[in-house]
C-alpha cells in the first residue's frame, strides 16, 4: 500500500511542476549567483534612470520658467513700473521724474 502512496506522491509532484535539483547542487547555487548579479545590474539601471529623469524633469522646469518670464508682455513690465512709482512718496516721485 505505500508503494501506491509513493506512486502517487511522485505524481502529485510532477504535476505541480516541482523538480529535484539534479548534480551535486552547485548549478542551482550558480544559478542564483547569477540572479543576484542580474538584480544588482538592474537596480543600478533603475537608479541611473531615475537620476536622468529627475535632471530631465528640472531641465523642462527651468526652460518652461524662462518661456514664462519672456513672455510677459512690455505692457505688464511698464505697468508695473507705474505701479511701483505710483506708491513712492509724492517727493520721490517727483526727483525720479524729474533728475
Amino acid at each position: 500500500m505505500e508503494r501506491g502512496n509513493k506512486g502517487a506522491m511522485l505524481r502529485d509532484d510532477e504535476k505541480s511542476g516541482k523538480e529535484k535539483p539534479q548534480g551535486n547542487g552547485l548549478e542551482s547555487y550558480r544559478h542564483l549567483i547569477e540572479l543576484q548579479k542580474q538584480m544588482i545590474e538592474l537596480s543600478q539601471h533603475h537608479e541611473q534612470s531615475r537620476r536622468e529623469c529627475e535632471a530631465l524633469r528640472d531641465a523642462v522646469a527651468r526652460e518652461l520658467a524662462e518661456q514664462f518670464r519672456e513672455r510677459q508682455s512690455v505692457g505688464r513690465r511698464l505697468r508695473t513700473s507705474a505701479i511701483k512709482l505710483l506708491k513712492q512718496s509724492p517727493g520721490a516721485l517727483a526727483r525720479q521724474l524729474f533728475s
